[in-house]
């Protein structure tokens, strides 16, 4: 166990920097042993954003959010992982499945730092909020919704970005590793915003119970949802 910390710890500033030495040597290794190093990245980066997206409806919504969210972005992988290597093929990057899953793995570990460092921002955030009975908490919900879809945005576009130079290294070409960038990027943020939203909610609605998940959890889209907001704003 001590081991295994020693070696997270020394790994988190290489992904941070986008260290391509670590990622290039990650590509020679197990899709097991990738998975080993990200996993425990990803439920704690992941899971501490989790709880400050809750913490505004109280510790019971965050200890759910903080469970959930995690959870989310390990079946968007599952999902993805798939799918990217999909993408990979019809595109002719000559990405292989096994690599595919590789840069997947190495993209959300780099993600759920970034959203794990973000997260004190967004527990201030939750902290300094209206209570759910004031009548400024419809427009609050709308503004936190849309500033967690920006950072979750921002995580996963920079993290993907990090990758970039070093799939230009394993694709047939750069043009293709750009085109295998852009298609697996729109791909993992289509996914899990969907599998974000079915999952809801994650720091509660104004009126609206304390609840792990909705019941009426296919009613809406996302996409309707970002609308609804922004109007709800303006």
């Amino acid at each position: 166990m001590p081991r295994i910390t020693t070696q997270l710890t020394s790994i988190i500033p290489a992904l941070c920097r986008g260290d391509r030495a670590l990622i290039d040597s990650w590509m020679e290794r197990s899709p097991a042993f990738i998975l080993s190093r990200t996993l425990p990245l990803i439920i704690i980066g992941c899971g501490s954003y989790g709880l400050s997206m809750g913490l505004w409806q109280g510790w019971q919504m965050a200890t759910y959010a903080s469970i959930k969210f995690p959870l989310i972005v390990i079946a968007t992988l599952a999902l993805n992982a798939i799918i990217n290597a999909m993408l990979a093929m019809a595109l002719g990057s000559g990405i292989s499945l096994r690599q595919s899953i590789q840069f997947l793995f190495t993209a959300f570990a780099i993600c759920a730092l970034i959203l794990g460092a973000l997260s004190p921002i967004t527990i201030g955030m939750a902290l300094q909020g209206p209570h759910e009975d004031s009548p400024d908490a419809t427009s609050f919900h709308s503004i936190t919704l849309l500033t967690h879809v920006c950072m979750i945005a921002y995580a996963g576009i920079v993290s993907h970005s990090a990758l970039l130079n070093s799939l230009k290294k394993y694709a047939s070409s750069h043009k293709t590793a750009t085109q295998t960038f852009i298609a697996w990027l729109a791909g993992n943020l289509i996914v899990g915003a969907q599998i974000g939203w079915i999952s809801r909610p994650f720091f509660g609605s104004p009126g609206s119970p304390v609840e792990f998940l909705r019941k009426d959890k296919f009613a809406s889209s996302f996409y309707e949802s970002i609308y609804n907001s922004i109007l709800n704003i303006l």
